[in-house]
C-alpha cells in the first residue's frame, strides 16, 4: 500500500474518524476518558521503578518483594520510553494511543492484502466501527497492556497473511511477556502447525524471521529466569490471579462455550471450503482468541475484544463472500455476515452497568478528573516531607501523577493494604491524601475500606496526618 494510494482509494478514507475519535480522547479527555485507574498504578509504578533503578521492586505495591502478577513486557517499554522522554502520567497514555494507531495501522494492513475495490471498502468500514468503539478506545487511552498485546496479535494475523508463519508465532511469543491473554493467539498458529506437520509440509522460516522468533525465545528464557529467582511471590501472585478467575464461570458459561463452539466450527468450514488455512479462516481464528480473552477475563477492559472478536469473523466471512461465485453460498454468507457485523456493532456501543459511568460524553469536554491546582497543592505537600516519610491516597489510581515527585522527595507512596494481592496486615502509614471527583463511578466507594471512603464530589485533595508510622 503506497502512499499514494493510501490517498486516492476511497477505501481509507475510513482511517478518518478512527484518528479523530482517537486524538479527540487523547488530546481533550486525557484523563476524563477513562479516569485514573488503580491498575494503572500498579504498572506504571513497576515501569518508573525500572527507569530509575533497573528494578521491578516497588514499596508501595509490596513492602517486601517484586510483584510478579503480570509479565513485565509492557512495564520494559514504558521504562524505555522513560528513559528517552522523561516521565509524566500523560506520557504513559500517549503510549498506548500510540500503540492503538499502531494496531490500527496493521489492521489497514491486513485489509490491503487480503480486499480489492468494493470488499475493501466494506472491509474499512468495519474496522472503523470496531476501533471507534468506547471500549477499544478505552484502550488506547489507559497505561494497561491491551493496546501493546493487541498490535502484537494483528502482527501475528499479517504474518500469517504473508506466509510468514514463524514471524507470527514470535509476535504472539512476545505478546506473552506483555500479558497472559496472549494464549489465547496462539490457536491460528496450533491449527497452522497441525495442519502443517499432517500434510508433511513444515516450511523453514526466513533469515529474519528465524532471528525474530530466536529474540523471542531468549525473552522467554529471560522471563523464565526472572520467575525462578522470584518463585515464591510467583506462586502467591499466581495463586491471587487464579483465585480471581475461578470466582467466575469458566467462558462466562455455557452461552459463552456454545459461541465459542460455533466460531471455531465456522473456521473450520472455512478452512475446508478452501482446503487451506486461507485468509478467512485466519481472520476467524483471531477473532475467537479476541471473544475468548473477552469471555474469560471477567474484567469491562477486556469488553472490547467482543467487539474486535466479532469484527475480525465479519471479515472472515466478507473474504469468503469475496471469493464465492454460487448465488445460494452468497446468500447464506450474507446474511451471516449480517448477523456478525450486528453483534460487532452491539458488543462496541451497547452500554454496560459498570462501563456506563464513563462512556464518553460531550459534558466531559469541560470538565477536569482533578483540578491541576490541586494536583500543584499535592506536589507542593509532598516536596516538604521529610524524607522515608509514607502516604496513602488509597490505592485510586491518582498516585502516577506524583510518582516523580516521591522519588525527589524520598519519600513513599504507599498501599493502605499489605499488598496488592494481599489486604491484612495494613500499613502503618503517615500520611492519608483523600482525592476526590464526581467522575469516580459510585462503585468503586466499596473499595474504600480504609475510613476515608470517596464521596464522588468535585472536593478536590484534602491531606490527613496519621499517627506516626512504626516501624
Amino acid at each position: 500500500m503506497t502512499s499514494n494510494g493510501l490517498f486516492r482509494e476511497p477505501a481509507w478514507l475510513w482511517a478518518l474518524p478512527v484518528l479523530a475519535a482517537v486524538l479527540l480522547v487523547r488530546l481533550c479527555l486525557g484523563f476524563e476518558f477513562p479516569i485514573p485507574w488503580n491498575d494503572e498504578t500498579a504498572f506504571v509504578a513497576q515501569a518508573f521503578e525500572f527507569s530509575r533503578t533497573g528494578s521491578l521492586y516497588v514499596y508501595g505495591l509490596n513492602a517486601e518483594r517484586t510483584v510478579m502478577w503480570m509479565p513485565p513486557g509492557s512495564m520494559l517499554l514504558q521504562a524505555a520510553v522513560f528513559r528517552l522522554v522523561g516521565y509524566s502520567f500523560d506520557v504513559t497514555r500517549w503510549i498506548s494511543c500510540l500503540l492503538y494507531l499502531g494496531a490500527f495501522a496493521v489492521a489497514l494492513a491486513a485489509l490491503a492484502r487480503t480486499f480489492a475495490g468494493r470488499w475493501r471498502m466494506v472491509a474499512a468500514a468495519l474496522t472503523a466501527l470496531a476501533f471507534t468503539s468506547p471500549y477499544a478506545l478505552a484502550i488506547g487511552n489507559l497505561a494497561r497492556m491491551e493496546a501493546l498485546y493487541t498490535l502484537l496479535a494483528l502482527g501475528s494475523l499479517l504474518a500469517l497473511l504473508r506466509g510468514r508463519p514463524w514471524q507470527g508465532l514470535a509476535w504472539v511469543l512476545l505478546a506473552g511477556l506483555v500479558h497472559f491473554n496472549a494464549v489465547y493467539f496462539l490457536l491460528p498458529h496450533g491449527a497452522w502447525l497441525a495442519l502443517a506437520l499432517a500434510r508433511r509440509q513444515l516450511p523453514r522460516p526466513r533469515p529474519a524471521d528465524a532471528v525474530l522468533l530466536l529474540l523471542a525465545l531468549a525473552c522467554l528464557a529471560g522471563y523464565a529466569v526472572f520467575v525462578l529467582a522470584n518463585l515464591d511471590g510467583f506462586i502467591e501472585d499466581m495463586r491471587f490471579q487464579f483465585g480471581f478467575k475461578l470466582a467466575f464461570q469458566s467462558m462466562d458459561g455455557a452461552y459463552g462455550w456454545a459461541l465459542v463452539g460455533g466460531l471455531l466450527a465456522l473456521a473450520l468450514l472455512q478452512g475446508r471450503a478452501q482446503r487451506g488455512l486461507c485468509p478467512a479462516a485466519l481472520f476467524t481464528l483471531h477473532g475467537t482468541g479476541f471473544v475468548m480473552l473477552a469471555l474469560n477475563g471477567h474484567n469491562m477492559w477486556y469488553r472490547f475484544g467482543m467487539a474486535f472478536g466479532f469484527w475480525l469473523c465479519a471479515l472472515g466471512l466478507l473474504a469468503c463472500l469475496a471469493g464465492q461465485a454460487s448465488a445460494r453460498r452468497r446468500q447464506g454468507l450474507a446474511a451471516a455476515l449480517v448477523l456478525c457485523v450486528a453483534a460487532e456493532a452491539g458488543y462496541a456501543w451497547q452500554r454496560t452497568e459498570q462501563f456506563d459511568p464513563l462512556w464518553p460524553r460531550a459534558s466531559l469536554l469541560g470538565r477536569d478528573f482533578l483540578a491541576p491546582a490541586e494536583r500543584d497543592k499535592v506536589r507542593a505537600f509532598i516536596a516538604q516531607l521529610p524524607p522515608g516519610s509514607r502516604v496513602s491516597f488509597g490505592y485510586s489510581g491518582v498516585e502516577p501523577f506524583f510518582f516523580e515527585d516521591f522519588a525527589r522527595a524520598g519519600s513513599q507512596w504507599s498501599l493502605t493494604a499489605h499488598s496488592v494481592t494481599q489486604v491484612l496486615p495494613p500499613r502503618a502509614l503517615d500520611y492519608r491524601v483523600l482525592c476526590d471527583s464526581a467522575l469516580f463511578p459510585a462503585y468503586l466507594m466499596r473499595f474504600d475500606w480504609d475510613g476515608y471512603p470517596r464521596q464522588g464530589q468535585d472536593s478536590g485533595c484534602r491531606i490527613i496526618p496519621l499517627k506516626p508510622a512504626s516501624g
